[in-house]
């Protein structure tokens, strides 16, 4: 199965020059799935500290035209995440879309920034759809979106509950690329996993620089391949006995302290 990933331009909406581009690349390398980068249509919203309600219903709405779009770029299956409402709260849900079934949701970004460009954590809340796993020709992906990847507990829980791919759809900035870099790698060794990321690229309209660069790391941690300027949209083949190996070699097989255990040292660091 080939898996895509991307840069792709701050600001893209459909029809415009970036996602033509995207999509002839896409379509040029007849991919199987691809990953798109975090809210990947119209401007980063969260840039402003105060949140703006016909701003964020404008984004909702950018990417609800964005969803009816998605077959332009000629994969079977398209990953991604939108800003939405669950239950009166605003979320950042991930999702898998296929031309046989259309759009599903998975997950909710469950751990947001709150700093200069990426005030999160005043725009969105967590939602209740968790660190689920989709499944499409019987690959089983699971999803971390952006800052989610930073606590890399979940990435094991999704190795030990059989997932083959983690999906890191992200919105992040040029300086802090090796640090997401290494993190990525080191969720795919504590995995047994193959990890995707994409990413959004250039300067936005409030200033900021997105650092671009898609990867795919192997259930080995080894970089697989890699995005540029040049290449938006890079591919590699998922090979599943390579993750199956992985899933019974170092880290993935060592055992994990019983949960009373781990509840029980919890409860002693919390004190009376």
């Amino acid at each position: 199965m080939k898996l895509a990933v991307c840069e792709a331009p701050a600001g893209m909406v459909p029809g415009d020059a970036g996602w033509k581009r995207l999509t002839e690349c896409a379509k040029r390398l007849k991919a199987d799935i691809l990953l798109l980068n975090e809210m990947p249509f119209g401007q980063w919203v969260s840039a402003a500290p105060e949140p703006d309600v016909d701003r964020l219903v404008e984004c909702h709405k950018l990417h609800d035209a964005g969803l009816e779009h998605l077959v332009q770029l000629g994969a079977r299956a398209v990953l991604g995440t939108r800003p939405t409402f669950e239950r009166h709260r605003s979320v950042n849900m991930a999702f898998i879309w296929t031309r046989d079934s259309g759009f599903r949701a998975v997950h909710t970004k469950q751990f947001f920034p709150d700093e200069e460009g990426y005030y999160e954590a005043r725009w969105f809340e967590r939602g209740d759809l968790r660190f689920q796993q989709a499944q499409f020709q019987g690959l089983q992906v699971g999803f971390l979106t952006c800052t989610d990847v930073m606590f890399p507990e979940w990435a094991r829980y999704y190795g030990r509950r059989g997932a083959h791919l983690i999906a890191v759809p992200r919105a992040t900035p040029l300086p802090s690329l090796e640090r997401w870099k290494t993190v990525m790698a080191a969720s795919a060794i504590i995995s047994g996993c193959y990890v995707a990321s994409s990413n959004r690229s250039g300067v936005g309209s409030d200033g900021q620089e997105f650092g671009g660069r898609g990867w795919i790391f192997g259930p080995a941690g080894n970089l697989v391949a890699e995005t540029s300027t040049k290449q938006p949209v890079v591919t590699a083949d998922i090979d599943l006995r390579l993750v199956e190996q992985a899933k019974v070699g170092y880290p993935s097989y060592v055992r994990e302290l019983p949960v009373e255990e781990m509840v029980g040292l919890l409860n002693r660091e919390q004190g009376p």
